[in-house]
């Protein structure tokens, strides 16, 4: 999907959340890793924007270059100090005076990266987005970051400006993460878990709504634990609340979609599965991350479900008419060719409607950083191929079932000349697309809902 153009939005009017001050200057960002840093980027877009900085995209025209890092993995690392030092490249060759470097790289490497980057003018923590483009610290969100909580949440009265085409948007519902996954970092990158109030992400879905955007995917870095730290015994009753109180927005005859990206297996209740599988609003589908179904490693991966319970609730869902996106998580210390034999036997039933495959890094911040039993590389690798083959097939069943069926799709725009759009079933950026033909593009436009007809497929795209 990165070479997708947006056709002309439904609406014209842009999302922006901010009020302008006088030019200050051109910049630019840079937006690596998940939907959810791509929230952060559109914050900082937004505070830029709020003190008098034109937006550009071409590097050469920027005096302010902010590269928003990804630090999950090593190899995300390594992707973000090379975007840096192309970016420092500019502050020769073009007017850029300032590289601002911003989010999970700081907090990871924040004592080191001094002296390993000296190219870089000002680093700004997941807590400091407010403070892009401040020439101190005294600047805007000071009294928030100081006064009101330890760590950044944002909120609807936040500046932000959409990167994405106004017809989609992603909306963080919470900050942090507070479980114990034995090869994860992001609790330490990422703090504490800490949820927005109900009211706050409604009024931001609704502002949204009346500009024009047809989509909202709600992300965190653990979904269903939303209001944990606001309600004892919660175990998903706040967010089923929330999706309700979301559910109320819908006008007579208006269609917009809201999706549940980064579920966590605890808080999956039977009350969330009702309503997203009932629901005009509530997209009946949910990604979450079950990383395998085998009881030794998921103890060694210090998951909260045991395979028995894991595979109770894959069926459960799979009970529903809901699509079923997941990831596994393969080549982990102590797994076994038996566990691997159990992963490729589910997979194979045909659950899930989109499967991510990710072979286990070593990390030295991670709990597993030290365990035993290391899985030699082009094991991992093959092991990813068994399970990605196994799910090509359940795949491919399933898209032939599809042909000549009509269904509902939202309109993203073009890629090489072809109209590109997304069925109820299918997320952006992540999953498969639905590719239109028609002799113009001239009619089509992005945030379109259209009724097509499938006629064939092309790997795990439809044509239609």
């Amino acid at each position: 999907m990165a070479n997708l153009k947006v056709l002309p939005s439904s609406s014209s009017d842009t999302t922006e959340i901010s009020k302008r001050a006088e030019y200050a200057g051109n910049a630019l960002m840079v937006t690596l890793g998940c939907s959810k840093n791509l929230v952060d980027s559109e914050v900082m877009l937004g505070s830029l924007r709020s003190k008098g900085f034109e937006l550009v995209t071409d590097p050469n025209q920027a005096d302010l270059i902010v590269v928003n890092t990804c630090a999950f993995l090593e190899s995300a690392v390594q992707e973000s100090i090379d975007r840096i030092l192309e970016m420092a490249e500019y502050k020769k060759t073009a007017r850029c005076k300032q590289l601002v470097v911003a989010g999970c790289m700081v907090e990871r490497y924040k004592q080191d990266l001094q002296k390993t980057l000296p190219e870089v003018d000002q680093y700004i923590d997941t807590n400091e987005l407010l403070f892009v483009g401040s020439k101190d610290e005294d600047g805007e969100g000071s009294i928030l970051e100081k006064s009101k909580r330890p760590y950044f949440l944002y909120d609807e009265g936040m500046p932000r400006m959409l990167s994405t085409s106004p017809h989609l948007a992603y909306v963080k519902i919470a900050e942090g993460c507070d479980r114990p996954c034995a090869f994860c970092i992001i609790p330490k990158i990422r703090g504490q878990f800490r949820s927005r109030p109900i009211e706050s992400i409604v009024q931001e879905i609704n502002t949204l709504k009346n500009s024009g955007t047809k989509e909202f995917n709600l992300v965190a870095q653990d979904l269903t634990a939303y209001g944990n730290d606001r309600e004892k015994n919660n175990n998903g009753k706040q967010l089923v609340k929330l999706l309700q109180s979301i559910e109320l927005l819908q006008k007579e005859d208006e269609i917009f979609w809201t999706r549940l990206l980064y579920a966590y297996p605890i808080g999956v209740t039977t009350e969330l599965l009702d309503l997203i599988s009932s629901s005009k609003v509530i997209t009946p589908y949910i990604d979450l991350p079950l990383q395998h179904v085998s009881s030794n490693v998921l103890k060694l991966m210090r998951r909260p479900l045991g395979g028995k319970k894991t595979v109770e609730l894959i069926n459960k869902i799979s009970s529903y008419n809901i699509a079923f996106r997941t990831t596994f998580l393969v080549g982990f210390p102590g797994e076994t060719e038996e566990d691997i034999d159990m992963l490729e036997e589910v997979v194979s039933q045909g659950h899930f409607s989109h499967v991510g495959v990710f072979t286990y890094s070593q990390e030295k911040e991670a709990l597993s950083y030290t365990f035993e039993n290391q899985v030699p590389e082009e094991i991992k690798i093959q092991r990813k191929e068994r399970i990605m083959l196994a799910q090509k097939e359940v795949v491919e069943s399933k898209l032939k079932g599809l042909i000549g069926k009509e269904e509902s799709v939202l309109v993203d725009g073009v890629m090489d000349d072809k109209v590109i759009a997304r069925a109820i079933w299918q997320a952006p950026e992540t999953d498969s697309v639905v590719i239109i033909e028609s002799a113009s593009n001239s009619e089509f436009s992005a945030g379109q809902f259209l009724k097509v007809k499938y006629k064939s497929h092309s790997d795990y795209d439809l044509i239609a």
